[in-house]
């Protein structure tokens, strides 16, 4: 077995961290997606987690298993590390554990932050975590260099960049991993911060009012033109009329701030001379499920969807359901495919890929090779369905088959398994670059949902699997 010769950081996306507060010097938890009372109504209650109710809290932990909270479907890091662990007998090791001392053998670090308040501030707080390991772990300043690893999903990758960048962490690192992050912004984020949280369909206003005041969400906006208006130039998010934004105060300069922190990131690593070595980023995404892409200003409304804007490139991607496939490759890596790693899975699945265990792999036996590239090594289907649906609705479910050609025999077979056993999906009907069909009202719980593409030509059966959440309306 391949030891790991580097200190290897795990920085999750939004949503993934375990969050308390302090209760006369005893940490209560508020956040945890595994803990099915307090998820619900920390992410409806605003004084759960707002931040003008609580300006900080108290990050414990990754959150381990996929967890839906009213509309938000949370990625689970307990995968990586098992894969991570096991491939390399790695010792493992959480930030910032307010019962516990820090232990200084360990290989694998788990770094949880206050999402709600932004990368800048999880950044900041991600370099004083690695340099006070690196002091206990390392005798001289040459042996601290390169020394460092990071994976990064979602958010959290670019929590990474920001720290390697503006932060001035870069010689500390051998390389970054991003799994499915919105190196350019994510459509999503201003969809809940203009119009509002859904859950299938549903409106959450509780929820939008909390997410209003995380700096992470402004954050996350798309930092290039992905805003049709009539007759002119395609908008930035914060370019935007108050008339549209009306529901997020100050939507404005906060957006502002987020585009000026995208461009900070972009002039560090796209410098043409760099005064130090840059650490390999590998940029691992997902290609083809619906994904919001573009917005349209439409009177003084904002429409958002999935349709590929037509002045920008790549058309046809689409993305992993949450990211789409452009955002995901940073703008320094745009004709250097061998940082691309195309898988297909969707978002929540992107925070345990084992792609990112083998990538680990070439870091630590750098004779190992692998194949980069634009699309995934095999056939893969496209599935189009939101992670979290409302009790009682009938959504649609779309499946596209993509890296190879169908024929008269291919069928697709699906099941959702959940609290009260197996539902076989049926009454599908082909479409033009696919299948569809309806499902039933199913009760709350989560679903694990397979599906299948069957009598493939060449490669016979193609599998996709998610997990999806059925949550109740917000009353």
């Amino acid at each position: 077995m391949d030891r790991l010769r580097h200190l290897v950081v795990i920085v999750p996306g939004i949503g993934g961290s375990v969050l308390a507060e302090s209760d006369a010097g005893s940490p209560h938890t508020v956040w945890d997606a595994r803990v099915k009372d307090i998820a619900a109504t920390a992410v409806l209650n605003p004084k759960r987690l707002g931040v003008a109710e609580h300006p900080s809290l108290i990050p414990v932990g990754l959150v381990p298993h996929i967890g839906f909270a009213g509309p938000l479907a949370l990625p689970g890091y307990a995968g990586l590390t098992k894969q991570i662990s096991k491939a390399f007998g790695a010792r493992v090791d959480t930030a910032d554990r307010p019962t516990a001392l820090a232990d200084t053998q360990a290989d694998l670090l788990l770094f949880p932050y206050d999402f709600r308040l932004g990368v800048r501030s999880a950044a900041e707080r991600l370099r004083t975590e690695i340099e006070d390991r690196l002091a206990a772990m390392c005798g001289t300043e040459r042996e601290k260099a390169e020394r460092v690893v990071v994976i990064g999903h979602s958010m959290g990758g670019l929590v990474a960049r920001y720290w390697l960048g503006p932060l001035g962490g870069a010689d500390r690192c051998a390389a970054l991993i991003t799994l499915g992050t919105p190196h350019r912004g994510a459509p999503k984020a201003l969809d809940w911060l203009v119009n509002g949280m859904l859950g299938g369909g549903a409106p959450f206003g509780r929820a939008s009012a909390v997410l209003r005041e995380w700096q992470s969400v402004y954050d996350l906006l798309p930092r290039y033109r992905m805003i049709a208006q009539p007759g002119g130039t395609p908008l930035y998010p914060y370019e935007l009329g108050p008339a549209v934004t009306a529901r997020a105060p100050g939507f404005s300069a906060r957006a502002k701030a987020a585009f000026t922190l995208h461009e900070e990131i972009r002039e560090f690593w796209s410098r043409p001379e760099p005064e130090i070595a840059l650490p390999k980023v590998t940029a691992v995404f997902a290609r083809g499920h619906g994904t919001l892409h573009r917005a349209a200003v439409v009177s003084d409304r904002l429409e958002v969807g999935d349709k590929d804007p037509d002045w920008l490139p790549n058309p046809g991607w689409g993305g992993d359901g949450t990211v789409p496939a452009i955002s995901a490759i940073p703008v320094e890596a745009d004709s250097d495919r061998n940082a691309w790693r195309a898988v297909p899975v969707k978002h929540l699945a992107l925070a345990s890929a084992p792609e990112a265990v083998e990538i680990l792999a070439m870091i630590t036996s750098p004779s190992l090779g692998a194949v980069l590239g634009d699309t995934p090594q095999s056939p893969w289907l496209g599935v189009d369905l939101d992670d979290v649906l409302i009790t009682g609705t009938t959504p649609s479910l779309r499946v596209r088959l993509l890296g190879a050609e169908r024929d008269a025999a291919t069928r697709i077979h699906a099941e959702l398994r959940g609290p009260t056993g197996g539902y076989r999906i049926t009454g599908w009907k082909e479409t033009g670059d696919g299948w569809e069909t309806v499902l039933s009202p199913l009760p709350t719980g989560t679903y694990e949902l397979t599906v299948q593409a069957v009598r493939v030509p060449v490669a016979g059966r193609v599998t996709f699997r998610s997990v999806v959440g059925v949550v109740e309306p917000e009353e």
